[in-house]
């Protein structure tokens, strides 16, 4: 088959019918050239030259090359990727039968090898441009636009999704029968506008009043840590426009788009999914309304940490981007190798229907529209529009985790687009007043729980802020005797409220059988559950490395067991439905299995991994100085839960982390290690990050986090505090609030080593409380 076929279309009606498309082209024209379904050499020599090596074996295996082929192209080409996928595309080509929509199948076969931007590019001609400059325009790209009629019923479509899914809360995260409605749950967050390279209270209000040169921002990325309310924050921001609040201006549209479910879907089948099925309206014409009112729509990405793709890296060519993030050799080569054990597992992890997640329920979309969406022009890649390359006119939120936050603020291009806005969590007022809405008619419970909040700083500090370890806190304080009540008083890092809210699941899963909780078979069945665990940490973990958070059930298919056990526990939610009606590509009844929130996952992934310490010694230093380390800010809470179930690891991990270049030098890197040495409790590895750290004075602001405060103290850097004058700002009403303090590091005399080994501050309440900058 020739690489073009070209249609000439002189003063003669044409008529063609595409079997992929079902749609009838009648083309007139006079010495015009139509390419309707093939794809050129150029695009194919474009198409080798954007796909990253390690989607070859993908690529080639969802068009249908047989192994054995892939094999011996790769070892013809060993040195040339892009030669080897040329050859792949165009050997695929060659044996496609007469009149097949050459453009369309390859769309679909890329869209299933996770390229979905690059199969949006191949169905809009864009690839490659004409003469002019400009994309090729193919037959077939007008699209009818929705009537008003039909404007509405998209927005009254999508508000039903809302109220049935989005803004439905879970009380007790690791309860899928404890959701309540919206605002019986939902308790105001702290927000904070960064501003003159320091933070500013912002109302929720007056959100949507910002102006930067006066105008509304059009890209605003919201950063929270692990917990702080994220996916909550969105929610609330789809019932503000469900209810036609005042705060919220008066959209059209708002599509929220989580972006666990959403990796390689285009905007316009995301918002197709949120739609009745009786709804006719299509993928292209959603996208052509966008692009057409972009001030009338609102966009909400909720977790890019969850996407695992580069949002700079994914511009399109020619676009100016100065990025100036170093990059390690040991960070890109962990990247690379990550790839490449991603084709190994990529099969199993992500389905194509998509289930609630986190606290907060999500909407659940489908891949593809009837007869073929794939196949319809236009459409607008994830990554387009957080670039502002597309719809740059449309205002987007973005929520994320600090640490992909870095890769938008280290592109100077990136950075100067996004307006940068913090989610807190609750002020210690609004943890009184979530607490009194859990306990809704227990006042003497919530007071109880209240006032452990208030005696212990730790809690108060660390935890207490995060609705997530909040909603904890609250769900085992309703079950807990008073006496297991009084270990709460003794918490001091993450790691300790998992471990206890784990083994709580456990015990309480297996009393509903045996009640006797010191017999035998009590324990013996407790240990049983713990070995069924096993599997389940071990997909965390392979899941985690691929920012993989929603799984197939056929991941499970070796220990069914655990994954039902799991389920019932508590650690794993399933869901089962009936798949869409556009969905060809799988069973009738799909079943999708996730974790309750990343965090829980982040957990169970820490248990395998600290597992291999002794299972497999070798493997476990691989993983730690080859895939962790390099990627230790996407991997902090991983880390931390890593490090907590053994001293001995602890120990070993600071040593590594010494060994790999992280030291006490660098501020960042200091304060990673004094994070990671908290969670440890562990004297020995609080004393390796003391002994590394230098005379010179530490300087910690407000927006030191009580989390790594709390490290200082515990490691004993904390001895000499002064406070420092900042410069005041007439702007700023909070200035005189921001004062830094300095630390100057000497051997502590504020620390005593308990009988159990871990070192805890002879002052815990007073100090913590003193150096919190409110």
């Amino acid at each position: 088959m020739p690489s073009a076929v070209f249609l000439r279309v002189s003063d003669l009606n044409v008529a063609t019918w595409s079997s992929t498309h079902r749609c009838f082209l009648r083309l007139t024209s006079s010495s015009y050239f139509y390419s309707l379904w093939i794809v050129s050499e150029e695009e194919f020599i474009k198409l080798s030259k954007l796909i990253e090596p390690s989607y070859f074996k993908e690529v080639g295996v969802k068009l249908e090359i047989p192994n054995a082929e892939l094999g011996q192209i790769s070892k013809q080409h060993l040195l040339n990727t892009s030669d080897a996928l040329m050859t792949v595309l165009t050997r695929w080509r060659d044996k496609q039968p007469p009149g097949a929509d050459i453009r369309a199948l390859l769309a679909e076969g890329l869209k299933r090898s996770d390229l979905g931007y690059l199969s949006g590019k191949l169905l809009a001609g864009s690839l490659v441009p004409n003469r002019t400059g400009a994309p090729v325009t193919l037959p077939g790209s007008q699209t009818q636009p929705l009537s008003p009629d039909q404007i509405k019923r998209c927005a009254d479509d999508f508000k039903s999704k809302y109220r049935t899914t989005l803004c439905k809360i879970r009380a007790d995260p690791l309860n899928p029968d404890s959701i309540t409605q919206f605002t019986d749950m939902y308790t105001n967050l702290v927000l904070e506008e960064e501003y003159r390279q320091r933070k500013r209270p912002l109302e929720y209000k007056d959100l949507f009043d910002l102006k930067v040169n006066g105008e509304f921002p059009k890209r605003i990325m919201i950063q929270g840590e692990a917990g702080a309310g994220k996916t909550t924050f969105c929610a609330k921001i789809a019932w503000d426009w469900i209810n036609d609040s005042p705060v919220l201006p008066k959209f059209v549209w708002v599509i929220v788009v989580p972006f666990r479910e959403a990796k390689q879907y285009t905007i316009g089948e995301i918002a197709k999914s949120y739609l009745s099925k009786d709804n006719p309206a299509t993928a292209s014409q959603i996208t052509e309304y966008i692009r057409s009112n972009p001030k009338d729509v609102f966009i909400a990405f909720d977790g890019l940490d969850e996407f695992d793709g580069k949002v700079a890296k994914q511009r399109k060519a020619g676009s100016k981007s100065e990025c100036h993030q170093p990059k390690s050799a040991d960070q890109t080569k962990a990247r690379s190798e990550s790839k490449m054990n991603k084709n190994k597992r990529q099969n199993l992890m992500q389905p194509k229907s998509s289930s609630p997640t986190s606290a907060t329920s999500q909407p659940r979309f489908y891949s593809a529209e009837a007869d073929g969406t794939s196949s319809e022009r236009g459409e607008i890649a994830l990554t387009d529009i957080l670039c502002s390359e597309e719809l740059a006119a449309c205002p987007v939120l973005v929520t994320s985790r600090p640490w992909k936050v870095t890769e938008i603020r280290w592109d100077v291009s990136l950075r100067k687009l996004y307006t940068f806005i913090y989610v807190e969590g609750f002020s210690k007022e609004n943890v009184e007043v979530y607490i009194h809405k859990y306990f809704e008619d227990n006042v003497a419970t919530a007071d109880q729980l209240i006032q452990l909040t208030k005696v212990n700083d730790i809690i108060s500090e660390n935890m207490a802020p995060y609705p997530i370890y909040i909603a904890m806190l609250c769900h085992m304080w309703k079950e807990l005797c008073d006496e297991k009540r009084e270990k709460f008083k003794s918490f001091q890092t993450f790691s300790q409220i998992f471990d206890e809210m784990f083994e709580f699941l456990k015990v309480h899963y297996v009393q509903k059988e045996i009640t006797d909780l010191g017999s035998p078979s009590f324990q013996k069945h407790l240990f049983q559950i713990e070995k069924l665990m096993e599997p389940v940490a071990k997909v965390a973990f392979i899941g985690l490395q691929e920012n993989t958070l929603i799984f197939k059930e056929g991941v499970f298919e070796q220990c069914s067991d655990s994954m039902e056990t799991a389920c019932r526990v508590g650690v794993l939610s399933q869901e089962k439905e009936l798949s869409s009606i556009y969905d060809k590509s799988g069973p009738p009844l799909q079943s999708t299995i996730f974790f309750p929130h990343k965090l829980f996952q982040e957990y169970m992934a820490g248990v395998h991994l600290a597992s291999l310490y002794e299972l497999d010694h070798n493997e476990f230093n691989r993983l730690i100085k080859q895939v962790v380390l390099p990627r230790k800010e996407e991997f902090r809470y991983l880390l931390y839960f890593t490090v907590s179930r053994d001293k001995t690891i602890a120990n070993h991990v600071m040593t590594l982390c010494m060994a790999q270049g992280i030291n006490t030098q660098n501020s960042e890197d200091r304060d990673f290690l004094v994070d990671v040495s908290f969670e440890s409790q562990d004297f020995d590895t609080a004393a390796l990050v003391r002994s590394g750290v230098s005379s010179l004075p530490i300087h910690v602001n407000r927006d030191t986090k009580e989390h790594t405060v709390a490290g200082f103290v515990f490691t004993g850097i904390h001895l000499d505090v002064a406070k420092e004058e900042e410069e005041e700002d007439e702007e700023d009403s909070v200035s005189d609030e921001e004062d830094d303090l300095s630390w100057t590091s000497q051997p502590s005399e504020y620390l005593q080593e308990p009988h159990n080994g871990s070192v805890q501050p002879s002052r815990p309440h007073s100090w913590i409380e003193w150096c919190s900058i409110v």
